[in-house]
């Protein structure tokens, strides 16, 4: 630990965190700092901000509440961390992430290197064609809000025991975001829109996955996007409260409008692709009118050209 310590706060990897942070643009914080006045005296800032991590004087700033109107009515919540806390963020992603995310899960698809929601979608077809026909298309509920801090911490220590790190973790998750009537402070969740919060999305779900992928199901899991599948309709159904009662204990919540008990003869969705049988197809419908957009597929195009489409998908797009 003493090692990615040093590691972290070398200069040379708060430059390269700089560097990625200046890539992916963004706005500004609740400071009204932009990527383009960091870079005006980026030398200076970047040595002072790795000092005051250093020398335990760096303080984070609240998060700013950015809202975005969504298609179906409603809205997401980002809480966007300040340029310097984003840099600091992605320094320690740089050294840290690369150990950690090595024991974490091969159900798990999510912010890890070289894969993809494709490789998610691929490995359904592979369960799907070693018999695992019935599927629970699992929704949980605003999970990035509901994430509970004390067994976060928890679940980070068994990766990380240095005190300056945790510290500096539990600053980022607590430390609020700046509102219309001020100041709010989190009891739970982890910003959406910070740095570091895909690496603790996959370590607060790194048990779940485990838990699932011991037992005779198989578990496909992008973020909180997940398929729970089994090779019989009464497996899957006792699988139904077993996966509750786990996410219960974890302070998650499966949103019972949007999870259903399925198979791929009726079809469904998943990761923006429809499975229908042997196909697999990009789709760009509601869930709810899957049905009707395979039924006009099938109509247009017939079965067999669809399953066509699915040899086609994985030779292009799916295979690593």
């Amino acid at each position: 630990m003493t090692r990615i310590v040093q590691e972290f706060l070398d200069l040379s990897n708060f430059q390269r965190a700089w560097e990625k942070v200046a890539e992916n643009r963004g706005c500004a914080g609740v400071d009204g700092e932009t990527i383009n006045s960091f870079a005006s005296n980026q030398t200076l800032n970047i040595y002072q901000l790795r000092d005051a991590v250093e020398n335990g004087i760096y303080q984070p700033r609240p998060c700013k509440q950015v809202i975005i109107p969504k298609k179906n009515g409603s809205q997401r919540e980002l809480k966007i961390p300040t340029v310097r806390d984003r840099i600091v963020q992605q320094a320690l992603l740089n050294v840290l992430y690369p150990v950690i995310e090595q024991k974490f899960s091969p159900a798990s698809f999510a912010y890890r290197p070289n894969l993809s929601y494709l490789n998610a979608v691929e490995k359904v077809a592979d369960w799907r064609d070693s018999g695992y026909c019935w599927v629970l298309d699992a929704d949980v509920v605003k999970f990035f809000d509901n994430i509970d801090h004390q067994r976060l911490l928890k679940e980070v220590r068994l990766h990380v025991e240095h005190p300056g790190i945790l510290c500096l973790i539990k600053s980022w998750i607590s430390v609020g975001v700046l509102t219309e009537s001020g100041v709010v402070l989190p009891r739970k969740g982890i910003p959406q829109g910070a740095v570091i919060s895909p690496m603790l999305a996959n370590i607060y779900l790194d048990e779940f996955d485990r838990v699932i992928s011991s037992s005779d199901l198989k578990l496909v899991r992008y973020a909180d996007d997940f398929l729970i599948l089994s090779q019989t309709q009464e497996r899957i159904l006792s699988a139904y409260s077993e996966v509750s009662n786990l996410l219960d204990s974890m302070g998650l919540m499966m949103h019972t409008e949007k999870t259903q008990i399925t198979n791929f003869e009726r079809g469904f969705r998943f990761l923006g692709h429809g499975f229908l049988e042997n196909a697999i197809f990009p789709v760009n419908v509601k869930d709810e009118k899957l049905k009707s957009g395979i039924e006009k597929l099938e109509k247009n195009q017939g079965k067999k050209k669809v399953s066509s489409l699915d040899q086609r998908t994985k030779k292009r797009t799916l295979r690593r």
